[in-house]
């Protein structure tokens, strides 16, 4: 080889110019065809970027494909080179080693005797492996297991012989492999919760092969039993050897799902060849059925019994490829779409549909017959498998419904439909208002027996009283429920597998049953169930279904008939009336114990009752503990309706006002109780229930020193807009002193024309009405400008925000506009109100409310309710907390803002604008960026607050939170409690200032109750009654010595308090406020020479943590009772 030339024998190189015509060069026409395609079909070309980097994720690498490919032909000479093995008599075991047993247990058998195993008739890949549509991670390979021709007989068809030998041959088969060096660990599973079709479950060994599974599906060749033979309608088993007693009268029902599950183990080649067939010439083939599975996976639907599993979504493929609905042209993302458009409107439960397309066979049954077997019918090529023999109506519904959200995230221009489509999971608790479990399924024996026309099926699921039951549970509940729910849905438990060593279990013992439930907020708590006129035929079929519960009742229009009432007093009794209907129903005829269903709806209610009791929250059924407990403890909802009322009167009275010199142009709330995001609404007071915690300053109560804290009584804030005039002054403190003189008159004039005991203040009045205290501000447009005006050195006047301006405008034109805004959210879902109130708790007793502002977690809520996707509008509080905390610790902070479209008033155009925005100025914006039509830009709500570091922390928590409160509520144990997420850790604080609870005045909000009980105005007569003294307002002196403390000590600590009635105020060191700094004498504060520095130098200053401690008591002397020093914990 010549050697490279050196730089002196070589001239340099020169940089090559392209001339014009290659710089511009024409795209090709096969860029201009995808070009073409982004815009026709796709959203843009990042989501087409999007949908290929996904399919390049799960879809299984060409090396790793090799690797497992060179794997299974070495478990095929395994298998293929079975030793046989004769024995004597089946029904002993010991013929297996001493840990392997048979995966199937059967009461009787007609297989006896002797038997011969020997190595499979043949080994073949079936399923998604080989058409190269499997997915990551977990890879599933199924091998067809031909079972040999001595293993079988021509009758074998009847009286479970059949899958009993199939059952046997698995153990044959465990026996064989285990202690392979090929294989690492050897288990059974059922197929698809079928204790009727076991399969062999196979870990191979080797890190290379990772998350590799292997099936052997024990099978028979197509032509192995004649197909007429296993028509549903047909009887392959005899009631006399099932029952065992020979005088039963023998009349051969038919065995619709025994007859599939051997047509199924008949059928495994030919669905290879027909999946085979539609993938040939078809690349977007593999892309879509990837893109459906992931779909699937997503949503939880592709696994276990009852599943709407890959391979059923592949034939569904095939399908529509023979009735030309998908083309061989079409790309994966086409496919995907089409698919999903065809689910949406489909009805597999009413009109099935087949692959088959012979029409000579005069045995055939029709589609119409199947459906009289089954509830959801697909059939296969051959005409007389059921590719849905296991789904149930409440599977194919879910997964309809899932199928029209997703044609919405399609066509969505402002939506992420990648993210929602492909990308969030839907796990069962955030996807359902209510679920509930059904803990002891042995219950269902008894329910078959009460079920009419059960036996037959029971004999047909070969004993399986859940399988059996199941369908007819459904039935039952959506009778019952009714117009309350829109869906009722089953929990898809993943496949159980056990170990060969165990005895196998049974099907009553893989678990609860747990269903969901999407309420209709509409009728779900509506108390009245009406019937039909009484002495009728259908008032005598009401009473039968509705038991003792059903009575004749007289209603307005004075027809006389049969009702069932629920109790229903206040709404948190309400949301919970479809867990009376569900015990009642299925006790009654089912005979399943209510003390066996574990309902979770209104868990998390006590946590908004004002109880201020440790006792537990009382259930509608349950009898209060004493005479100071409420028997049905609401959560808030009617004092918040309470207070509305109250200041819709109190708008008109100020409308109403006779002589008042401006016309008020409007009268709007701008407090946290006028949009129903009050944690605690207040309740109506009465200035002689303080006692001696106040006294009288005349005719308004001040706190009394060394007593009690006063009660909590908030000012709930009005603004009161005045018309433009042109006396209005132009100079803002001239402004402040004609609005101080009007404060005074409006209160006059109140207290004279509507008897309202006032209190005038220049900044605003306090109106006391039926209880509650208003705080009425006057506010003046043209103030806000004035405030804005400043003048440039050269003289000229311009407009800039300062803080003053700032804080007026959100004080009276933002917040109003945000109040009016959420107050309608609330009017179209009731639950919103529950849900951003549970919100707020949570984020307060994380000992965050100083730090996340209200109105920010109010904005966070709305947009689950605005923007639901991948969900429906949350329908009950519950679970629109579980997506609060979902999104909290799943958004990206950093790299996209919440956009929440309140009153729809954002375009796409706006959408855009807010991106670019976002993505050229990040690193100006506030950590937590929220944009609403009226803040496009700024983000007014969050500028401030949360910090970066505490929204860290908020997301930590969150994350920890949703885990745990997902694990309970998919948990069975009924003593659960669910206020754990609601107590913060405090072994990560430096410092805990411990307060005394007598002077917290909320101290009946904690989580766990320990303060005094807060009286209701619902069981309080004397608060109806006139009062003329004006309690003590907004006292909260735990709040001042707070704002104290971090007006103090902001700079060296970060401090941290719960205000619902928090009885301690914890704090962080701030490490960079430690170092040593030269001394100045402005810088002096709480600050002490540092030890060991010379005296010729310069002192060096450290903050002297002793005496800022001792600051902390003596700022807080009578409030603070100890102060807990964690010195371990300091990082100083």
């Amino acid at each position: 080889m010549a050697p490279p030339p050196t730089k002196s024998s070589s001239p340099p190189l020169k940089r090559a110019k392209l001339s014009k015509g290659a710089l511009y060069k024409p795209p090709t026409s096969e860029e201009l065809n995808t070009l073409k395609e982004t815009d026709n079909v796709y959203q843009s070309n990042l989501f087409r970027m999007q949908m290929g980097e996904l399919i390049g994720e799960v879809q299984v690498k060409e090396t790793r494909k090799q690797l497992i490919t060179k794997t299974l032909q070495e478990l095929n000479d395994v298998l293929m080179n079975l030793p046989s093995q004769d024995v004597d008599e089946v029904t002993d075991s010991a013929w297996c080693q001493e840990d392997v047993k048979c995966p199937t247990s059967w009461e009787r058998s007609q297989v006896k005797g002797q038997m011969s195993f020997h190595k499979p008739a043949s080994v073949k890949v079936v399923g998604s492996f080989l058409l190269d549509i499997l997915t990551q991670p977990d890879l599933g390979i199924d091998l067809a297991v031909e079972m040999p021709q001595a293993c079988r007989q021509p009758k074998d068809y009847l009286n479970f012989r059949y899958h009993h030998k199939r059952a046997l041959y698995c153990a044959y088969l465990a026996n064989q492999l285990r202690g392979h060096n090929l294989v690492e660990e050897v288990k059974y599973c059922w197929k698809d919760a079928n204790h009727m079709r076991p399969l062999v479950v196979l870990k191979l060994a080797g890190k290379t092969i990772k998350h590799v599974q292997v099936n052997l599906y024990p099978c028979l060749p197509e032509g192995n039993f004649k197909k007429s033979r296993l028509l549903p309608s047909k009887s392959n088993i005899r009631r006399q050897w099932y029952t065992g007693n020979k005088e039963v009268e023998e009349t051969f029902p038919s065995t619709p799902h025994y007859n599939s599950s051997i047509l199924a183990d008949m059928s495994m080649e030919s669905h290879l060849h027909c999946l085979y067939n539609a993938a040939m010439d078809f690349p977007g083939f593999k892309d879509g059925i990837l893109l459906l599975k992931v779909w699937l996976r997503q949503r939880q639907l592709d696994k276990g019994g009852h599943a709407f599993s890959g391979f059923i979504m592949s034939m569904l493929v095939a399908y529509l490829l023979s009735k030309r609905v998908l083309n061989k042209l079409m790309s994966g993302y086409q496919v995907f779409r089409n698919v999903v458009h065809y689910l949406a409107g489909c009805d597999w439960t009413t009109d099935g549909i087949t692959l088959c397309r012979d029409t000579s066979d005069k045995d055939l049954p029709t589609i119409k017959e199947f459906h009289q077997y089954f509830d959801v019918v697909f059939l296969d090529s051959s005409g007389y498998l059921n590719l849905c023999t296991n789904m149930t109506k409440a599977t194919f519904q879910q997964v309809r419904h899932e199928a029209n959200l997703a044609k919405v995230y399609l066509d969505a221009p402002t939506l992420d439909g990648f993210d929602c489509l492909f990308m969030t999971p839907v796990p069962f608790a955030r996807k359902f208002d209510h679920i509930f479990h059904l803990d002891d399924l042995s219950q269902l024996k008894e329910s078959s027996k009460r079920f009419k026309q059960l036996e037959d099926s029971l004999m047909d699921h070969g004993g399986d009283h859940v399988r059996t039951c199941l369908p007819r549970l459904i039935e039952l509940l959506h009778r019952g429920l009714g117009s309350r729910v829109s869906m009722i849905a089953v929990h898809l438990q993943e496949d159980k597998q056990w170990s060969i060593s165990d005895t196998p279990p049974k099907p009553e013992d893989l678990g609860p049953l747990t269903f969901g439930l999407l309420l209709n907020p509409e009728f779900a708590g509506s108390v009245l169930e009406r019937g039909p006129e009484a002495n009728t035929p259908e008032a005598e079929e009401f009473q039968r279904f509705w038991g003792e519960r059903s009575e004749l009742r007289r209603f307005q229009d004075g027809s006389i008939c049969e009702a069932v009432v629920w109790p229903g007093q206040t709404a948190a009794e309400k949301r919970l009336i479809c867990s009376h209907v569900i015990k009642h129903l299925l006790k009654l005829h089912a005979g399943i114990s209510p003390d066996t269903l574990t309902y979770v709806g209104g868990q998390l209610d006590p946590i908004l009752s004002l109880s201020g009791m440790s006792t537990p929250h009382p259930t509608p059924d349950s009898k209060p503990q004493d005479t100071h407990q409420d028997p049905h403890p609401g959560t808030g909802e009617e004092e918040n309706v309470t207070v509305l009322q109250v200041y819709n009167e109190l708008s008109k009275d100020l409308r109403g006002l006779k002589g008042f010199p401006l016309v008020m142009t409007s009268v709007q709330g701008i407090s946290p109780t006028l949009r129903y995001t009050e944690v605690f609404p207040p309740t109506p007071v009465h200035a002689r229930r303080s006692g001696g915690r106040a006294r009288l300053h005349g005719y308004v109560q001040v706190p009394v020193s060394h007593q009690p804290c006063p009660e909590w009584v908030p000012a709930i804030k009005v603004i009161c807009q005045l018309e433009g005039s042109g006396k209005w002054p132009d100079d803002v403190p001239a402004i402040q002193r004609i609005k101080a003189a009007f404060h005074i008159r409006l209160a006059d004039m109140l207290h004279k024309q509507c008897r309202l005991v006032t209190f005038a203040t220049p900044s605003y009045v306090d109106v006391l009405k039926e209880g509650y205290v208003f705080r009425v501000e006057v506010a003046h447009r043209r103030e806000i400008g004035l405030l804005k005006e400043t003048y440039t050195p050269d003289g000229m006047k311009v407009l800039r925000d300062n803080q003053q301006s700032l804080e007026l405008e959100r004080r009276t034109v933002m917040l109003p506009r945000l109040t009016s805004t959420l107050h309608g959210i609330q009017q179209q879902h009731a639950s919103f109100s529950g849900t951003v109130r549970l919100a707020k708790r949570w984020v307060c007793a994380q000992l965050l409310s100083n730090h996340v502002p209200e109105e920010t977690i109010d904005l966070l809520v709305a947009y689950l309710f605005l923007q639901p996707a991948p969900h429906i509008v949350p329908g009950s509080p519950l679970v629109g907390f579980l997506r609060f905390l979902h999104l909290l610790s799943s958004h990206d902070w950093q790299s996209a803002p919440v956009i929440i479209n309140l009153n729809n008033e954002l375009q796409d155009s706006d959408y855009d604008e807010i991106r670019q925005h976002f993505s050229e100025h990040r690193s100006q914006l506030p950590p937590m960026f929220l944009a609403t039509p009226t803040d496009k830009l700024n983000s007014v709500w969050s500028q401030k607050q949360p910090a970066a570091q505490i929204l860290r922390r908020l997301l930590e928590l969150a994350k920890e939170s949703l885990r745990v409160l997902t694990s309970q509520m998919m948990g069975l144990d009924t003593n659960t409690d669910f206020k754990q997420i609601f107590r913060p850790p405090l072994d990560l604080y430096d410092v805990v200032i411990h307060l005394r609870p007598k002077l917290v005045p909320r101290r009946g909000e904690v989580v766990d109750g320990s303060g005094a009980p807060v009286q209701r105005s619902t069981t309080d007569g004397s608060l109806t009654e006139k009062s003329s003294q004006l309690p003590v307002v907004d006292f909260d002196p735990v709040s001042l010595y707070l704002q104290e403390l971090q007006s103090c000590y902001g700079d060296l600590a970060l401090f941290f308090y719960d205000r619902h009635g928090g009885t301690f105020i914890t704090l962080l060191w701030n490490p960079s406020a430690f170092q040593s700094q030269p001394f100045k004498v402005l810088q002096a504060k709480s600050m002490m020479p540092q030890p060991g520095t010379s005296s010729s130098k310069q002192p060096m200053m450290t903050p002297n943590v002793e005496a800022i401690v001792e600051d902390f008591k003596i700022l807080g002397q009578g409030l603070v009772q100890s102060v807990e020093i964690r010195t371990e914990k300091w990082v100083i």
